[in-house]
This record gives C-alpha cells, structure tokens and sequence, in this order.
C-alpha cells in the first residue's frame, strides 16, 4: 500500500508501519523538561537542543511532488511515529531506512550515548495533534517536503538502576518541531528520508 511505504523501506514498512501506528492515543502525561524526541538541528544546519514540533501553516510553495498531499501527510504521520519512538527505544535497525545518512548519524550517537551511561529511553505519543505542509521544492534533483508537526508527548528516561534521570511519562507536553523529507526525485523508489529537523 503506497501510504505505508512513502516513508519506509519496502522491507521495514508492513511491521513497523502497523506496529507503532497503533501506539497513537495511548494514555500518558506532561514533561516540563521534555528531554530530545529527536535529534535536531538549527537552520544552519547544526546540531541543536532537541525538541518538538509546529503546528498551523499552509504550504509556501505549489506542491511539486507526484502524490496527494492527504497522502503524503498520511505517511508523515506514520513516520512521524516510527522514528520518535524508534530513537526512544534505541531501534537502529528501524530507523536506518528512515533517515538519512547524516540524520542517522546524529541519531546514532545519541544513541550510542544513553547505552554508554546505561539509561534507557521510553517515549510516548498521545496523539499528533497537526501535520502541515510548509513547503515542497525540487532542487538539483531532490524533492524536499518541509513538514510541521505538533504532538502531545511523554517521555522519561531512567539510569541502570531503574531511577528516573529526566522526563516524567505521567506528564504530557506539546511538542512542535518541523521535519524536511527528502526523495530522489528521479528514482522509482517510493521511499521518503528524514533529511531534517528543528524545533518550530
């Protein structure tokens, strides 16, 4: 099905798609200090303090990609859920084809870091509140889809002792960041790559 597999590797999409979809509208909370969701960058393009999502905005370009946008968005929400509670859970086999090289890198290293201090991670999704199209270029080749999200979140993360370091998943807070897809704009493959991501 072309929904499920506009953002994920033809392989990964069936399981991962359907497993983490159903995660959406489980019962959570608010954390005031709502540790990375995911990695992000600012708009040069370097690393920076990792948080949430946007919300409200209307494309800023005609749509030059080859599909509905209802569609698109469809899958981005699906995306959305697989790659912030995939790099909770530490799942480097899931995000792999989700991202792009640099992008995994940086999600990589976080990840490589809380095994180092032997914390783990659990996130959760209350719901994803809004997915707007902000923009949709094609440049030197590559379609680019910049995507604002605003979800309602929990996070917490513990120490090898089970303590709790950071986060709080019985508190929910409003996350908003703004994604960039991006898609070779000649190939076949259907497969989109999160090639960005910074706080809105």
């Amino acid at each position: 099905m072309e929904v499920i597999t506009l953002l994920i590797a033809a392989g990964a999409a069936a399981f991962f798609g359907y497993r983490l979809f159903t995660v959406l509208g489980r019962k959570t909370g608010h954390t005031p200090d709502l540790r990375p969701v995911t990695p992000s960058e600012d708009d040069a393009g370097n690393p920076a303090e990792l948080s949430p999502a946007m919300a409200d905005g209307e494309a800023r370009s005609s749509w030059v990609v080859d599909m509905d946008p209802a569609e698109f968005l469809d899958g981005a929400r699906k995306a959305y859920a697989l790659i912030v509670e995939g790099f909770a859970k530490g799942d480097r086999e899931a995000l792999r084809p989700l991202l792009s090289t640099n992008v995994y890198g940086r999600y990589e290293k976080a990840i490589s870091e809380r095994e180092k201090n032997q914390q783990v991670s659990v996130t959760e999704i209350e719901r994803i509140a809004e997915a707007k199209l902000l923009e949709s270029t094609r440049d030197e080749g590559v379609f680019r889809v910049k995507v604002r999200f605003k979800a309602d979140i929990s996070t917490e993360t513990k120490d090898k002792d089970g303590n709790v370091v950071s986060g709080d998943l019985t508190r929910l807070t409003t996350v908003e960041e703004i994604w960039t897809f991006e898609k070779d704009a000649n190939s076949r493959d259907p497969n989109w790559k999160l090639a960005g991501v910074r706080t809105a």
